[in-house]
């Protein structure tokens, strides 16, 4: 993507649904405090009026990067915990 081609507003837009969502998880969750950390700082980049379109796409593929391995450790996470469930029931003869 071509900085001509970069939409700042969508980008903001974006963020701030982001920030939304992630500030709906428990403050406590250590798990989501870099991705938090990093959506704070492209926020606070994205309000001054002369961004750069080069780096806050540099900051969106940071963000890019730990939601994907947010959801690498969600999906394992996931199969963890399906796994004991699975035990659970078997020994509550559920299953």
């Amino acid at each position: 993507m071509s900085n001509s081609e970069f939409d700042l507003e969508r980008a903001k837009r974006l963020i701030d649904e982001i920030s939304r969502n992630l500030a709906a998880l428990p403050a406590d969750s250590a798990k989501y405090a870099e991705l938090r950390a990093e959506v704070d700082a492209l926020r606070a980049m994205l309000e001054h009026p002369d961004a750069h379109p080069a780096q806050v796409e540099d900051r969106m593929k940071s963000i890019h990067g730990l939601f994907d391995r947010a959801a690498a450790e969600l999906g394992a996470d996931g199969i963890r915990a399906s796994m004991f469930l699975k035990e659970i029931g078997h020994m509550l003869g559920l299953n």
